[in-house]
């Protein structure tokens, strides 16, 4: 009894005469420092909501196929039943989105399809003339467009009066860009980075997969205001993007670090969670990740981690205790930042050149 209260009175006062320190953990002696041999238990952060899917699955029948509507830019045919005299041609929708036809001013016309926009003009018609029949047919379809930027020869905006797959879209572009070096030709193009972007989610389709080993499952067809962001393959290319100062692209001419590449890029801002910073490697369709604690990098604590080319670090704003979650987010911040400056057209040096370069 004597020997069981001695220790309970051990064990309460212990932490007391230790001074209420944080709990450690005890690892085997590898470095030469006391202070090496421990680390710190952190807490677990709090658990996130789930955050919505950022890429898209895309369907065999888009649904602009199916129910085609009118835009700015179409050309319509007009006529009446039985009055060929009443005809009108190529009358274009205007840039308000509206269309006129005889007494009919300014009917809306956007985002209708042709029978309910025949609806309307009958019915603006109709105070003028009794039971009349419209007939309208397209002229020219101009207002569903789609983009292609990067390493294609010919970069812009594209029509998509007709069902377009990603290989015919990057077709119409002239194919991808080619370099040469000694006289050997080579692609400047990066399908392992490159991707489909829909309502600014990415499209559920593996380029590399398409474009290297013609797997055409992955050839989908694309909608309206969808974009093809085709990568550079150039090999000293990092990119450092979410809560750093100077987010972007950049070229990397000397080997670097992690912490080096942060710090070149104006280091963290303040809302930046800097124990948990995401590093992805490879293709974005198929990724490995790895997590990196900066902070304890800086203190010593950790090792820091050599870069290779085109390596993405994400600096997440909130802390995340699930690594899909906080690779969704990092692919998401990557679509927007390389297509910002792939339109801008620039770079970021991180050492030596001397301002921005034109790619």
């Amino acid at each position: 009894m004597r020997l069981a209260l001695l220790v309970v009175i051990a064990t309460v006062s212990l932490p007391l005469f230790l001074g209420g320190q944080e709990p450690r953990a005890w690892a085997r002696p590898v470095k030469e420092r006391a202070t090496d041999y421990w680390i710190e238990l952190k807490d677990v952060p709090p658990v996130q909501a789930p955050v919505e899917e950022p890429r898209v699955t895309p369907v065999k029948t888009p649904a602009w196929q199916t129910r085609y509507t009118l835009g700015p830019g179409d050309t319509l045919n007009f006529s009446v039943y039985d009055r060929a005299d009443l005809a009108r041609e190529n009358v274009q929708i205007a840039p308000d989105g509206t269309v006129s036809y005889l007494q009919a001013v300014a009917v809306r016309a956007d985002g209708l399809t042709l029978d309910q926009l025949r609806s309307r003009i009958e019915e603006a018609l109709s105070k003028y003339q009794k039971n009349v029949k419209v007939i309208i047919t397209p002229s020219a379809v101009a207002s569903k467009e789609f983009a292609i930027i990067g390493r294609v020869r010919k970069p812009g905006s594209y029509v998509l009066d007709r069902p377009t797959t990603v290989l015919e879209a990057i077709s119409l572009a002239e194919g991808v860009q080619i370099g040469t070096v000694r006289n050997s030709a080579f692609e400047l193009a990066d399908f392992e980075r490159s991707f489909v972007a829909r309502k600014g989610r990415k499209l559920n389709v593996d380029l590399a997969r398409l474009y290297y080993e013609g797997d055409f499952s992955q050839n989908a067809f694309l909608e309206p205001d969808d974009y093809i962001y085709v990568a550079s393959n150039l090999e000293n290319e990092i990119y450092v993007i979410g809560e750093v100062q100077e987010a972007g692209r950049r070229r990397m001419p000397v080997k670097l670090t992690l912490v080096k590449a942060i710090a070149e890029a104006g280091g963290f801002t303040d809302a930046a969670y800097r124990t948990h910073v995401l590093l992805v490697r490879g293709s974005i369709h198929h990724p490995t990740t790895q997590i990196a604690n900066v902070k304890a990098i800086l203190e010593g604590r950790e090792a820091d981690i050599p870069l290779q080319t085109r390596d993405i670090i994400f600096v997440s704003r909130h802390p995340f205790n699930l690594v899909e979650r906080a690779l969704d987010n990092a692919i998401i911040t990557f679509m927007q930042t390389v297509t910002a400056e792939t339109m801008n057209q620039s770079y970021n040096p991180i050492l030596g050149g001397g301002g921005n370069k034109k790619d």
